[in-house]
């Protein structure tokens, strides 16, 4: 193995970390319903990088508010 085919499987790895922690993401989301969710679901992995970059977009503004509510919560 050359040092390329190494930087495509980290690359590769990386990509589907990050979407199965995305697809944790919209099933805990409150802004979906169950339907949305699973085409939500779809579209991450059935358009990798752009379906994700999307998805991820629209659950921006909620992931930084799930942990401020959280930290709220606990006091």
């Amino acid at each position: 193995m050359d040092s390329f085919e190494i930087f495509l499987i980290v690359v590769g790895v990386a990509v589907v970390v990050f979407q199965g922690w995305l697809t944790v993401q919209v099933f805990r989301s409150g802004l979906y319903d169950h339907r949305q969710k699973v085409l939500q679901t779809q579209l991450i992995w059935l358009l990798p990088i752009i379906g994700s970059g999307l998805v991820f977009t629209m659950l921006r503004d909620e992931l930084p508010a799930d942990k401020s509510t959280q930290t709220q919560d606990k006091r």
